[in-house]
């Protein structure tokens, strides 16, 4: 267990930081709705899988939710699976890059202590506000804030908010996190499929497409969303959310390694500034007073 939750925010990281470009190389082949819809039910195929494997061989119990609890994970599905995905994938089909969408995500670890209520000391406050300027610095060196559509800055932020919203709210679940996503997928299958057979659609079924709707639904939509909830039920919200400051610049990394995009100096020094944020970060004290806060979302749920 201690292995795994140390190794759960960089294989966070890895997974979740992937999806910006992946989905603009799956977005080449296939319309936003269709990839979404197809994402989705792969999603579900694969946790209704997981499912029954946990049940048979690891003797997981899932018992049935009551209308209570069954609001509550839908709630969050319909921000995590739903609203984030879907205002995500339409600010990068915008045009944005994948670099200022992930750099409007940052702002997560700024809003969410505020969201919960949360005190923080002065160093951590001095450490947001490094690993902020840190994504400036980086985004300003990549010379990628030309032509910004105003809709593609909207769907940012609306993705923002879903995701800070539905993180915060996951918190409060207390189904086991497969039969959590086994509800959250299908009502995410069941939106996304209505919504593409009803709008115009293509999709160009090559060798990439495939790749990218496995890799969002398998390793990003699954994998790094189970591990989200574990981290979110292991440790402070605060902590989970300032990993999001990261996220840009393994993102750029992933821009480099698949289209060639070039990391300028300048960005590499946004980079370590991030990093040496998050790493500081993570390893502050918690206090009294926090300890009592960081809890209060599951706390709430008693």
């Amino acid at each position: 267990m201690m292995k795994l939750d140390s190794l759960a925010p960089v294989l966070f990281l890895i997974m979740w930081s992937s999806g910006a470009v992946i989905v603009k190389l799956g977005l080449q082949f296939s319309s936003e709705w269709s990839f979404l819809a197809m994402r989705a039910t792969l999603s579900l195929v694969c946790v209704i899988a997981l499912c029954l494997i946990a049940k048979r061989y690891f003797k997981q119990v899932f018992a049935t939710p009551n209308r209570a609890q069954l609001t509550r994970v839908l709630t969050v599905g319909l921000l995590l699976q739903v609203l984030y995905l879907t205002f995500y994938i339409l600010a990068i089909a915008s045009g944005m890059s994948p670099g200022l969408v992930t750099l409007v995500l940052g702002i997560q670890p700024l809003i969410t202590p505020m969201i919960c209520k949360q005190p923080i000391g002065a160093n951590k406050c001095a450490l947001l506000g490094l690993g902020f300027a840190g994504l400036f610095v980086a985004i300003f060196g990549a010379q990628s804030v030309d032509n910004i559509e105003w809709h593609g800055i909207l769907f940012s932020v609306l993705a923002l908010l879903s995701l800070t919203m539905g993180t915060i709210k996951q918190a409060k679940v207390n189904l086991p996190s497969l039969q959590a996503m086994m509800y959250q997928c299908l009502l995410a299958s069941a939106v996304f499929i209505l919504v593409s057979i009803n709008v115009d659609g293509h999709v160009n079924w090559q060798p990439e497409l495939l790749f990218s709707v496995g890799w969002m639904s398998l390793v990003v939509s699954v994998g790094a969303l189970l591990l989200l909830m574990y981290m979110v039920k292991r440790e402070s919200s605060d902590k989970v959310s300032v990993l999001f400051y990261a996220i840009p610049m393994v993102t750029y990394l992933f821009d480099h390694l698949l289209f060639g995009t070039t990391l300028s100096f300048t960005t590499l020094v946004g980079m370590v500034m991030v990093a040496i944020c998050v790493l500081l970060y993570r390893r502050q004290p918690t206090t009294n007073s926090e300890a009592e806060n960081s809890s209060v979302l599951p706390q709430n749920n008693r």
